[in-house]
């Protein structure tokens, strides 16, 4: 799937992508608990969705670096909000989202992820400012999460020149984490600035790292290069 960062230090844009309920999310949460490790610096959003009545009726935001959580959206009427088709953007959520979603620090961030990119963003809502300002900085791999009928005008809106389409209908979750973590490792090793000695692999498979744990304060940490097997 992916087949390296080009010479122009173009980063890749993983896009994770699927029919509408088909758990994007869920497929991005269990890339990101197998890449992002003790040692890996991510920041950005995960959306998961709520139901009601077997019908989408809200969202809320996880803020991968920090780990905190707000409301984002709802059908439930609300004066205070922005409304994007049938859904009541919260102000406090959008101005969560925002903070998570500006540009990071490309000598201390190594992935950044956007769950996810729609409709709204496309006209110009939401989270659409983040991603032309993410985009026009240097950024490490990033991964979005996309409904597959829009994929397309989202590469073409964004001028995205190095997508690395993952399809969750067919994508293994393995192979898909297997290949952010080599354009992660890629990232850092361009950076240059790897000098935290290396934590051997057996110290990782010894206990169970926190799930989306931040790198510890300090040097700036070591990646591995991990290695998977079979999905079970």
């Amino acid at each position: 799937m992916y087949s390296g960062v080009n010479a122009s230090r173009d980063e890749p844009v993983f896009i994770i992508t699927g029919g509408q309920g088909q758990c994007k999310t869920t497929f991005l949460h269990l890339v990101l608990g197998l890449t992002v490790g003790l040692h890996v610096r991510v920041r950005g959003v995960l959306a998961p969705g709520h139901m009601r009545d077997g019908r989408r009726s809200g969202f809320t935001l996880v803020d991968l670096a920090t780990g905190g959580h707000e409301e984002l959206s709802s059908i439930d009427p609300d004066p205070r909000c922005e409304v994007h088709g049938r859904f009541y953007f919260r102000p406090e959520g959008l101005a969560f989202g925002r903070r998570a979603l500006a540009p990071p620090d490309p000598y201390r961030t190594d992935l950044m992820v956007v769950d996810e990119v729609g409709r709204f963003e496309l006209q110009g809502a939401v989270w659409a400012e983040q991603l032309d300002r993410l985009l026009t900085h240097p950024h490490p791999p990033m991964v979005w999460t996309v409904r597959r009928r829009l994929l397309d005008t989202v590469v073409e809106r964004w001028k995205i020149t190095n997508p690395v389409v993952v399809d969750v209908g067919t994508a293994s979750v393995m192979a898909t984490a297997g290949d952010v973590m080599d354009a992660v490792w890629e990232w850092r090793e361009a950076q240059a600035i790897s000098t935290t000695p290396t934590v051997p692999f057996m110290d990782y498979i010894a206990g169970d790292p926190p799930l989306l744990a931040g790198a510890a304060a300090g040097a700036p940490p070591a990646i591995l290069r991990r290695c998977y097997g079979p999905e079970g």
